[in-house]
Order: structure tokens, then sequence, then C-alpha cells
């Protein structure tokens, strides 16, 4: 039979990240150990193991909160956003309208929370890709409203810093 090269380079992604995962808790790296789950979720979710990709990213996310992790913590938030859409449309398929509702809730909610935590961080640029990564969910879920308040407020953070980079220029 033949093989997929795709899904054989998403699974030899997949060993290679539980591996890491395995030796990240061997060490006992709490901050490496985020990374991994989050890792290992990616990878589930490009085989199309979405229960199991919720799993390990709401472990590292879990994880990412206790350590106070803010990057980490949104980027977990936006991966369960994007989970929960991908499986309320595999509900819809399946003629499952209340669960996928409320899976598309989870995603708002997660996309929420993300954009607000991003409040916190000192890096425009990386708050200006989380504020567009949240905002193409909303876009993707039918909330055009929340996804161009969003994109309006990524767009001030970048002319913000385009002026403050002119003014250091000049």
């Amino acid at each position: 039979m033949p093989t997929n090269p795709k899904l054989e380079s998403a699974r030899q992604s997949l060993r290679e990240a539980m591996a890491a995962l395995d030796a990240a808790e061997t060490a006992g790296e709490p901050a490496r150990l985020s990374q991994s789950f989050a890792h290992v979720s990616r990878c589930l979710r490009r085989i199309g193991a979405l229960a199991d990709a919720v799993w390990y990213a709401k472990r590292g996310l879990q994880l990412a909160r206790s350590l106070s992790a803010v990057d980490a913590s949104v980027d977990a938030l936006c991966e369960l956003a994007e989970l929960a859409i991908e499986r309320s449309m595999l509900l819809d398929d399946q003629d499952e309208p209340r669960g996928a509702e409320r899976l598309r809730d989870s995603a708002r909610d997660h996309g929420f929370e993300a954009a607000q935590l991003a409040l916190r961080s000192a890096d425009p640029q990386w708050e200006i890709t989380v504020l567009l990564r949240v905002s193409d969910l909303f876009d993707r879920l039918g909330d055009h409203d929340d996804a161009i308040v969003l994109q309006c407020r990524a767009v001030a953070l970048m002319t913000r810093a385009a002026a403050t980079a002119g003014a250091v220029e000049a």
C-alpha cells in the first residue's frame, strides 16, 4: 500500500515531538515542557487527531499559566481556539449544531482571552501578530465586527511603532 509522504512526515514530526516531551519531563524543565506540549498538540492536529491535540494544548496552557508565561499562554489559547473551530466544522458536517455552537463559543472565549493577555506584552510586534491571529479566528467564526476591532488595534500599534521609529531616526 503506497504511503502519503505528507502524512508520514507529520507522523515523524509527532514521534520527534513526543521524544522531546519525554526529555522535557525527565529534565523537569517546566518552560521546555510547556513548549513540548504545544509542539505535540500541533503535530497531532496535523494528522487529524484533534481530541488528542486539545488534551496536549490544555496541558500546555495549564503549565504556561502556572509559570505566568504570557507568550506560551497566548499561543496555547490561540491553538485551542483554532482546534475548537476545526472540531465545530466536523460537528456541523455530522449535523450536531448544539455541539458545534458550543465549540465556536469556546473558540471565541479563548480568542478574547488571548487578545486580552496580549496587552501584557512588552513587544508590540508580538502583540500585533497575536491580534491579527485572533482577528483571523473571529473572521472565520463570522464575528467580523470583533475581527475589525482587533485589526484596528493592530494597525494602531503598527502606526505607533512606525512613528516611534521615525522619531528615533530623525
